[in-house]
């Protein structure tokens, strides 16, 4: 009470919380607010955390077509591509399609 006295922002926010906490309706407004609040925060870190996930998968693919063009310069076989890599046969005939293609 002596913050609030002293304080015109605690003393607006204590009046505040009087109001609120005396009317039934004003309590459960608050309280939908507050959850709605809550739940917008776990939904953007739920979506923040997804973005990151999904540009970390990006960047190893990245990684792992850029070693495969490597290994196509230094003609290493196909197979051993795919087995150094974990590209499927598929992916790596599309890269070496693309190196011919700029050559």
């Amino acid at each position: 009470m002596q913050a609030a006295q002293n304080n015109p922002a605690i003393a607006k926010a204590w009046g505040v919380i009087k109001i609120l906490s005396g009317d039934e309706r004003a309590r459960a407004l608050a309280d939908a607010r507050e959850k709605a609040r809550m739940d917008m925060d776990s939904w953007l870190d739920d979506a923040r955390y997804e973005g990151e996930e999904r540009g970390r998968q990006e960047g190893r693919q990245e990684e792992k077509q850029e070693v495969a063009r490597n290994l196509l310069q230094m003609n290493i076989p196909l197979e051993n591509i795919v087995k150094a890599t974990g590209l499927s046969l598929a992916e790596v005939e599309r890269l070496a399609a693309e190196l011919t293609h700029r050559q």
